[in-house]
């Protein structure tokens, strides 16, 4: 009985030993409305949150999709982690997105955010969530125990369809799909301007257009034909990734469905916070390097620029090592440039700085070659202490030779 009870009580202890360790964990997973496309299509993928009741502060995923099938358009942040993250891949085969949130954490499941592809290529395709991903708690840890995959059709475009002509039987009318264009707002770029124009071309023997403008993907768009021109216009769309979908009325049909995709950013990147930095040379000078970053919460950050004072602005990487006539300066302004186009500035007075740090670095000089000397004169009295003695060493030794010659 007693033997029963010590196991007991060693299993109770594993078990609550265990207990925080099997609950500190979430997961991520990706979900889609349908998993078969073809190419041409949009192909939105929602990364979803499950926190297994833990409060998270930060959220990044890392997924990973063929580039030579599928064309990243984009990532846009859910509400539950609203800021975005730095350093956010969108291309080459890497999908890195993520947010975090100030203040406390949360627990809620949700939706990350949703990637926006494009299909470029028939084939089967893989998206996973893969080494990378993170789930991190206010504590900070990092509580990520793994994600899934999804599998993709992805087909080839079908040929017009053909229909007998009704009033001529002899003829065939094809069923075109028309193509979309936008001067303002090249499709998969990124726009600015959130006024549309979209134009497309007019097949022979259509009778009019079908047209719809969307956030979510769309398998029809209806019979209704809503013009018979070929553009349309749209003011004040929101900002975000946008289809605008199309089919053309013929006689005996409808055309397949064409789509082009927007992607409408008007609001500038957060305000870059630069700062200045002094790294002592092997001169015992000081070189100067002005430090920046910052986030932008839809296109992405797509350069910097930096001028000083009044001069004119020019295309700068972070870190910038300034040269000797912008030492001279009073403020340094970055900018930094969004995908879509839209700036923002941030200034800093780096002269009071520089010149406290150049007093600095002329003390630390001034010290040193104080020591230097020391060191020299010190150098300079022990040799003149040393040629002394041995001074007086050779004359002892002289004497004392000169005198036992005397004797003999």
């Amino acid at each position: 009985m007693k033997k029963i009870f010590i196991v007991l009580l060693i299993s109770l202890v594993l078990t609550l030993i265990s207990l925080p360790a099997l609950a500190a964990s979430a997961t991520l997973s990706l979900t889609s409305s349908k998993t078969t496309y073809k190419v041409g299509d949009v192909l939105k993928v929602s990364i979803n949150i499950n926190s297994d009741g833990n409060a998270l502060q930060v959220v990044r995923a890392k997924v990973s999709y063929p580039a030579d099938l599928l064309q990243a358009q984009g990532f846009t942040l859910g509400s539950l982690f609203p800021q975005k993250s730095p350093g956010e891949i969108i291309g080459g085969g890497t999908l890195y997105v993520g947010g975090y949130r100030i203040g406390e954490g949360t627990s809620s499941n949700g939706v990350l955010g949703t990637a926006t592809f494009k299909v470029i290529k028939a084939g089967k395709a893989a998206l996973s969530l893969v080494a990378g991903s993170r789930m991190v708690t206010a504590e900070p840890k990092d509580i990520y125990s793994g994600g899934n995959s999804l599998a993709f059709t992805l087909n080839t475009v079908e040929k017009p369809k053909e229909e007998i002509n009704p009033a001529k039987p002899q003829e065939k009318i094809i069923l075109t799909a028309p193509e979309i264009s936008s001067a303002a707002n090249p499709e998969d770029a990124w726009s600015k301007s959130n006024s549309i124009t979209l134009n497309w071309t007019k097949p022979a023997n259509a009778l009019g257009y079908v047209t719809k403008l969307s956030a979510d993907t769309l398998e029809d768009i209806g019979e209704t034909i809503t013009t018979k021109d070929n553009t349309a216009t749209y003011n004040n769309v929101g900002d975000g990734i946008w289809i605008f979908y199309l089919k053309a009325k013929y006689q005996t049909g409808f055309s397949e469905l064409a789509n082009y995709t927007l992607k409408i950013d008007t609001i500038p990147p957060v305000v870059p916070q630069p700062s200045i930095e002094a790294q002592l040379n092997q001169n015992n000078a000081n070189t100067y390097q002005i430090l920046f970053n910052t986030t932008d919460a839809l296109a992405g950050i797509d350069h910097y620029q930096i001028k000083f004072d009044d001069s004119e602005f020019k295309n700068a990487n972070s870190p910038y090592i300034l040269n000797s006539n912008e030492k001279e300066a009073k403020f340094v302004t970055v900018k930094a440039v969004d995908k879509a186009g839209n700036e923002s500035t941030g200034v800093l007075a780096i002269s009071d700085y520089i010149a406290s740090q150049d007093k600095i670095a002329l003390q630390k000089t001034t010290l040193f070659d104080i020591q230097a000397n020391a060191v020299k004169q010190s150098q300079l009295t022990f040799y003149i202490v040393l040629a002394a003695i041995i001074a007086i060493i050779t004359i002892v030794i002289i004497a004392i030779i000169v005198r036992n010659r005397k004797k003999s």
